[in-house]
């Protein structure tokens, strides 16, 4: 939980997580208006306008919530002149700092994220009031603005539902305005909107796609779908003769009951929580194709991948396995403290591998583990000529 600890600082996870996760919106005032200022600056949103080819839908304006035609370069001065709210989308697919971010709500929640970027220059209003299918996290980075949280007019909704609803006739039950270094949390389907305070606002929207019974029931009918009898139509029923129907739904029911009482039906939808939607393990060229891997030879210096989380299990004094998302490595002759210094150090090169383990030959135990590793991306080439 540590970077949500961070996020939340000073209020504790565990409150958090008790009191509000799920069930109300909560401001939280921070200790430090630079808090997120490494994550993402103005500077980073010029750089990703000007040098990126962003367009449609990844790159939209809203103004009193109705989309405006997206146009050029020229148009976007006078949209942001007008007061319309800049949204980019996929920001985690981006920016370096907010996909390490990403990675990292990932791990600690357990479930996928994405983040959105959101700049309001005026005192506009973006968007009209409106819930979301997934939880939030707003992150102010600059400015101020003023949020406006409803209760929830239908429990936990899905995307069917938000045609059908209308905003609540009530009172905001959270009132509060976001300054730098602030954050908002606000349950999926409680509604909302924002306005902004006259100083441009930057912020940063975290969407957390929590699972449900319904997707479990969605991954349930995947592996129905492999069993004939799921696939096979259902019986004419001539005449409304419906007997033939009812032993067939009979059967299924019997069956499903079945499927359900497997001992590890529940294991593999957890594991497959656990491991889907996990970051691709960077690219490292050329070394990870094999080519001047070893640069500046035995001071090449080595980083683990920070979008991973690493874990090291013993399988006896010199021979251990790695398992990062997907991916099982059985390393052999390499003692566990020396993997697990692989991992937990921010750089190494060969010379410090020689220190931490005096008995290490390096062409037979040293190199064959580096060139594993670094081939299969959790290790990269820190290439300093």
């Amino acid at each position: 939980m540590k970077i949500l600890q961070q996020l939340l600082a000073p209020h504790p996870v565990d409150r958090f997580l008790a009191e509000s996760w799920t069930q109300k919106a909560i401001h939280i005032p921070a200790e430090n208006s630079d808090k997120f200022q490494k994550i993402f600056s103005w500077q980073d949103l010029n750089y990703l306008l000007n040098y990126h080819n962003l367009a449609a839908p990844d790159l939209r304006f809203s103004l009193n919530g109705e989309s405006l035609d997206l146009g050029n370069s020229q148009h976007w001065q006078k949209y942001l002149r007008q007061g319309a709210t800049l949204i980019v989308n996929g920001l985690h697919q981006r920016v370096p700092a907010v996909t390490q971010l990403a990675a990292d709500l990932r791990h600690d929640i357990g479930y996928r994220t994405h983040i959105n970027l959101y700049c309001s220059p005026t005192t506009k209003q973006g968007f009209n009031c409106h819930y979301d299918n997934h939880d939030v996290l707003i992150l102010q980075i600059d400015g101020e603005k003023e949020w406006f949280v409803f209760r929830e007019t239908i429990s936990y909704p899905v995307s069917k539902h938000s045609s059908d609803l209308a905003a609540p006739n009530e009172p905001p039950y959270l009132q509060c305005i976001l300054k730098p270094g602030d954050l908002l949390y606000i349950p999926r389907g409680h509604w909302h909107y924002a306005v902004g305070c006259g100083k441009p606002s930057l912020h940063l929207t975290v969407g957390i796609d929590c699972q449900t019974g319904l997707d479990w029931l969605n991954s349930l009918i995947k592996d129905l779908q492999e069993q004939a009898n799921w696939r096979q139509s259902f019986s004419a029923m001539a005449n409304g003769d419906s007997i033939a129907l009812k032993q067939q739904l009979e059967g299924l029911r019997q069956n499903l009951i079945d499927f359900l009482s497997q001992p590890d039906v529940t294991d593999k939808y957890i594991n497959e929580v656990i491991y889907r939607d996990l970051p691709s393990f960077p690219l490292n060229l050329p070394s990870q194709i094999g080519i001047d891997m070893f640069p500046d030879a035995l001071s090449t210096r080595f980083k683990h991948s920070p979008l991973h989380r690493i874990k090291i299990e013993t399988i006896d004094e010199e021979n251990c396995q790695i398992k990062a998302g997907t991916k099982q490595i059985d390393l052999k002759g390499i003692p566990v403290t020396i993997v697990e210094n692989f991992f937990n150090r921010e750089e190494f090169d060969f010379f410090d591998v020689l220190d931490w383990g005096e008995n290490l030959d390096l062409e037979s135990d040293i190199l064959p583990a580096i060139v594993c590793l670094v081939e299969l991306g959790l290790l990269s080439v820190q290439d300093k000529r």
